[in-house]
């Protein structure tokens, strides 16, 4: 078992647990298949604003975004089913990214893909579930406070009865308040709830509402700190990134000579705009205009190489969801024993519950076997 203090110097440990081949793996399927159902979702909320394909694909390519655009309404709610998709998917994936790091931090070194996965499939509902069902909590708070308006528009009764029930309607208001802030907290608790303590939806909500009211300033404090390491930490490694992609520019382009520069070009016209202008200028001030020069195979390759850089962006990327996902699963675990001294690190899981049983149960059955082969007659 690792080492831990059950304080804020176990903050830092999410990054060095995020750099992890199989935790990485996960993060990176949980935004790159999350972002290609926001992507298309986007493209078709554009489509349906009356944008033509070609006008969408020549501002943003994989990169859609309806901000400043005017859309009628349903464009936007296509738009927002696809940013709450990406973000179900980011919750589910963070849960499997908590409980591999969990294991790790109990000294269980194999536990692999394939556990986390199957982790997955019966737990994943409790990590997306518990903030939905938070949200319709508020949601039906701030509808019973308008029909509590509606009736307040009932001559002469209407008025009395709310101004004698303002107390229990302030009441209700606080609560909706406290359940917004909770809400907004169990995006980040859930996945590490079920990560940790394998706990149902049911469950994974009382502890969402129990860690936020009995630990608020640590909270905020350690989410803090921890967004302040995953931005520099994920800072630098994407200046490695960059640094990588410059070395191999440089040494590739000796023999390669024009080719290479309109290539890169073309690659480069696939990322972000602000991505673009910086690689661009590091890489030796390559012209900015996508396509430039490049004709043929070598507008084709700079396509390819395109993609390839959208995905090693989407890999960095990975690592900073990586972090963030493991200190979410590590502030947990501190507010869990700070709140009710339970040190989770020593519970037993279900999966090893199991498996104690099934080395039991075959521990049981070889005497048996031993014995109907003692008894059986010879010949």
């Amino acid at each position: 078992m690792s080492k831990v203090y059950f304080d804020v110097r176990d903050i830092a440990k999410a990054l060095r647990l995020g750099f992890s081949g199989k935790k990485m793996a996960l993060g990176f399927v949980g935004v790159v298949l999350g972002y290609v159902g926001y992507a298309i979702l986007a493209y078709l909320a554009l489509l349906a604003g009356g944008y033509p394909f070609g006008e969408i694909w020549g501002s943003y390519k994989f990169y859609p975004c309806v901000a400043g655009l005017s859309l009628p309404w349903y464009s936007w709610v296509i738009y927002g089913v696809g940013v709450v998709f990406w973000v179900l998917v980011l919750l589910a994936t963070a849960a499997g990214i908590v409980k591999i790091a969990y294991r790790q931090l109990k000294g269980d070194e194999f536990y692999s893909l394939g556990d986390a996965k199957k982790f997955l499939r019966n737990n994943w509902k409790a990590a997306v579930l518990s903030p939905c069902v938070i949200l319709a909590v508020l949601a039906f708070l701030v509808i019973t406070g308008i029909i509590i308006g509606l009736l307040g528009r009932i001559p002469y009764v209407g008025e009395l009865g709310f101004s004698i029930g303002l107390p229990v309607v302030f009441g209700g208001s606080l609560f909706a308040v406290f359940t917004a802030v909770v809400f907004a907290f169990s995006l980040l608790l859930s996945p590490a709830v079920v990560g940790t303590a394998e706990e149902d939806t049911l469950e994974t909500i009382v502890q969402s509402f129990s860690t936020v009211w009995s630990q608020p300033w640590r909270l905020v404090l350690y989410e803090v700190l921890l967004g302040v390491y995953v931005v520099l930490a994920t800072a630098l490694f994407g200046a490695f990134a960059m640094v990588a992609l410059w070395l191999m520019n440089q040494a590739c382009g000796l023999l390669m000579g024009q080719k290479m520069g309109e290539l890169t070009a073309v690659a480069l016209g696939y990322l972000p705009s602000g991505l673009w202008s910086a690689i661009g200028a590091k890489l030796g001030g390559l012209p900015l205009q996508v396509g430039a020069g490049a004709k043929g195979t070598v507008l084709v390759s700079g396509v390819i190489g395109g993609i390839w850089l959208a995905l090693i962006l989407g890999f960095v990327l990975s690592y900073g969801w990586t972090s963030w996902a493991v200190g979410q699963g590590i502030i947990y675990l501190i507010l869990r024993y700070k709140k009710d001294q339970e040190n989770l690190l020593e519970r037993k899981e279900r999966e090893e519950e199991e498996a104690k049983e099934e080395l039991k149960e075959e521990a049981e059955e070889k005497p048996e076997e031993e014995e109907t082969r003692e008894n059986r007659p010879e010949g």
